[in-house]
């Protein structure tokens, strides 16, 4: 649900925003001491560019936006930068991101920065959603919001890539898949529709 609100003061400043949106994206049980998010993990109502994935648009201003990312269990992005710094904020399930040279586990309750231009991958070992916070924010289906780079820019210097969800090591040109790691970003593996 998308609630807007006025400002109510005659005496707003005139770079002040003019309107709040906020918008209901998860259900929540607040108790005494904590609150608890219920989190779908189905399908958002727009395909992601290039992707497996799917989305829903929660709030931008064209310089920073904030949008729910949901890819199915054992797929992924593909090996990828982009044009700003984003924020992830992983809300549901668990998942990887591919940094460096090495592909690291993530799972609901954890956030991480990535820099703008620095090649990354995620991928999905449950059904995987997560909050992206991006700067500049680009719409969920733009063919800008992402540009695809080759596996090679996620491996170390060394050439190594290394699983540490199974604890192997591919040296180029061997991939993680060859040594039975689920958890490979390579193209095939990404777009795969199940793993």
């Amino acid at each position: 649900m998308l609630t807007t609100h006025a400002p109510r003061s005659a005496t707003v400043p005139a770079d002040a925003p003019q309107r709040l949106t906020i918008v209901d994206w998860a259900m929540s049980l607040v108790e005494e001491g904590s609150t608890q998010l219920h989190i779908d993990h189905g399908p958002r109502p727009v395909d992601v560019h290039g992707s497996p994935a799917t989305g829903q648009a929660l709030v931008s201003n064209g310089s920073v936006g904030a949008d729910v990312i949901r890819l199915p269990a054992g797929t992924g992005f593909v090996p990828h930068t982009h044009p700003g710094h984003h924020i992830l904020i992983v809300v549901g399930g668990e998942g990887t991101i591919t940094y460096d040279g090495r592909v690291y586990p993530t799972r609901a309750g954890q956030v991480y920065l990535v820099e703008g231009e620095v090649p990354h991958a995620v991928g999905a070992i449950t059904d995987h959603v997560i909050v992206a916070v991006g700067s500049p924010h680009k719409e969920i289906d733009a063919e800008d919001r992402m540009a695809p780079v080759p596996y090679e820019e996620v491996i170390a210097p060394d050439g190594d890539l290394t699983c540490l969800i199974c604890d192997v090591s591919a040296v180029v040109p061997e991939r993680l898949h060859a040594l039975d790691c689920p958890h490979c970003p390579c193209r095939d593996c990404a777009t795969r529709t199940s793993r």
